[in-house]
C-alpha cells in the first residue's frame, strides 16, 4: 500500500473518530450503553486505522464491530467502514482470509435483517457493502496486472543485463584475440632489436613488425565491420587495404585451420622459435563455430609461446579429430621462473580465460599447466 494512502487511510479514521465521539449526547446514555458505543465507535474507525498495516487487522475489527451493532442496534458507522474495508480485504487478502471476511459479512447482512424482520435492511445493507466487493474486486484484478507486469519487466530487464554482459565478453575476448597476438610479437621484436647491430637483420625485424601491426590492424578493421553489421567490401565502406591484405591477415579470416597454421607459424618463427604444426585430416570440416574457435585458441597458444618461450625452443601444436570430438593440444618450454621480469606486463591472464570462455560456449574441456619446465595446454571440443 502506498504511504500516502496509509495517511489518508489513518486521517480519516482518526478526524471521523473525534467527531462522532463529540457529537455523541454522553449524559443520555446509559452507563453500560457508553462503554458499548465507544467501543462500537472506537472498532468501526480503528478496522479502518488498521488497514495502513494489516488488512487481515482490519478485517477483524469490523467484524467485532458487525457484533456489537446489532447489541446497539446502530448501523450506520458499521455501514461505512465495512465498505472501506470490504475494498481493501477484496484487494489485499489472501483468498482463504478474503473468502472468510465475505462469509462473515454476507451472515451479519443476514442475521441482521432477520432480527429486524425487515427486508428494507438486507438490501440497505447488501448493496452498497456489493458494491464496495466489485470494487475490491476491480482493485484486485489491476494490482494483479501491475504486479505481473513489473515482475515481466523485471525478467527482460535481468535477461537484457545478461545480454549485454555476455556481449560485452564476447567483445572482450575478440578485442583481445585481435590485439594481443599481433602486439606481442610487435613487442617482442622491438626488445630484440635493441640488441642488434646487423642492419640487414634489423630491417627483417622491422618487416616483421610491419607485417605483424598490418595484420592485427586488418584484424582488427575487420571486427569493426562485424560490430558495425557492415561488410568490408562495402561500397560504402571500402576497405582502403583492399581485399588481398585482408585475406593474409593472420590466417583466421579465411576460415581454413590450416592457413591459421601455417600463418601462426610463420610468427613463430619470427620470433625465433623452432614450431612444429600437426594438423589431422577432417579438420577444416568441421562446422563454422569449432574451426573459429580452434583458431582463436591456437592463436593464443601461438601468443604465450612468443611471450615465455626461451628462444630457440621446440613448440608444438597438435590439432585431430577423434570421433566427434577435436582435440588440441600445445606443448613448449618455459623458463625455470614461469613468468620473467620482462614479461610480466604482457601476461593479463585474459587470454587463458578467454579460452576458457569460448571452449565452455561450446560445451568443451580445458586443461593446461607446466610439467617439467614444459607448458601444456589441452582442449578438447564436440561437436555434432
Amino acid at each position: 500500500m502506498p504511504s500516502w494512502l496509509r495517511i489518508v487511510l489513518v486521517l480519516f479514521a482518526a478526524v471521523a473518530l473525534f467527531d462522532d465521539l463529540h457529537a455523541l449526547d454522553w449524559p443520555a446514555l446509559p452507563p453500560g450503553q457508553r462503554v458499548l458505543t465507544s467501543a462500537w465507535i472506537v472498532l468501526s474507525y480503528g478496522a479502518v486505522a488498521l488497514l495502513a498495516w494489516s488488512a487481515v487487522a482490519g478485517a477483524a475489527a469490523i467484524a467485532l464491530s458487525y457484533a456489537l451493532c446489532l447489541v446497539l442496534d446502530e448501523y450506520s458507522i458499521t455501514l461505512l467502514c465495512g465498505c472501506v474495508v470490504m475494498v481493501a480485504a477484496l484487494a489485499m487478502l489472501e483468498r482463504a482470509a478474503m473468502l472468510v471476511h465475505l462469509a462473515v459479512t454476507a451472515v451479519w447482512i443476514a442475521v441482521t435483517a432477520w432480527v429486524l424482520e425487515s427486508t428494507d435492511f438486507l438490501w440497505a445493507l447488501g448493496l452498497p457493502l456489493a458494491i464496495a466487493a466489485l470494487i475490491g474486486v476491480a482493485v484486485r484484478f489491476f494490482l494483479g496486472q501491475y504486479r505481473l507486469s513489473t515482475r515481466r519487466l523485471a525478467a527482460m530487464e535481468a535477461t537484457h543485463q545478461r545480454l549485454r554482459e555476455q556481449e560485452r565478453l564476447a567483445l572482450a575476448r575478440d578485442l583481445h584475440d585481435v590485439v594481443a597476438h599481433e602486439l606481442t610479437l610487435v613487442t617482442m621484436q622491438a626488445a630484440g632489436s635493441q640488441r642488434q647491430s646487423d642492419p640487414e637483420e634489423l630491417h627483417r625485424t622491422i618487416d616483421t613488425m610491419d607485417t605483424a601491426a598490418r595484420s592485427g590492424l586488418t584484424e582488427l578493421r575487420t571486427l569493426l565491420h562485424i560490430l558495425r553489421d557492415s561488410p568490408g567490401s562495402s561500397d560504402t565502406d571500402p576497405d582502403p587495404d583492399g581485399p588481398e591484405e585482408r585475406g593474409n591477415a593472420s590466417g583466421l579470416t579465411t576460415g581454413s585451420l590450416h592457413g591459421v597454421a601455417q600463418a601462426l607459424e610463420g610468427s613463430l618463427e619470427r620470433a625465433g622459435l623452432l614450431p612444429r604444426f600437426e594438423l589431422g585430416e577432417g579438420v577444416d570440416d568441421l562446422p563454422t563455430s569449432i574451426r573459429g574457435t580452434a583458431a582463436r585458441v591456437m592463436q593464443e597458444a601461438v601468443t604465450n609461446m612468443i611471450k615465455y618461450a626461451p628462444a630457440g625452443s621446440r613448440c608444438l601444436v597438435r590439432m585431430s579429430v577423434r570421433g566427434s570430438t577435436l582435440h588440441i593440444h600445445t606443448e613448449n618450454r618455459i623458463p625455470h621462473r614461469a613468468v620473467e621480469l620482462d614479461h610480466r606486463e604482457l601476461a593479463s591472464g585474459f587470454g587463458l580465460r578467454g579460452i576458457h570462455e569460448r571452449v565452455a560456449l561450446l560445451d568443451g574441456e580445458v586443461a593446461y599447466g607446466p610439467r617439467n619446465h614444459v607448458w601444456h595446454l589441452d582442449v578438447r571440443i564436440p561437436f555434432s
